[in-house]
């Protein structure tokens, strides 16, 4: 697979475990809102990466 789909993969499944998992607690903590960031920054970074090849 190439590198800017797994780094677009890897983001949507950070964001979505992030959300599962502060939905199933209940609660927005801190961590759960920088994974989601990281989430949508590693995204941005895959779409990046597929412009410049």
């Amino acid at each position: 697979m190439e590198q800017w789909k797994q780094s677009v993969l890897t983001g949507v499944a950070l964001i979505i475990l992030a959300l599962l998992f502060s939905y199933a607690r209940k609660e927005m903590s801190i961590w759960m809102i920088l994974v989601i960031i990281l989430g949508v920054v590693d995204i941005i970074f895959g779409l990046y990466r597929k412009t410049k090849m």
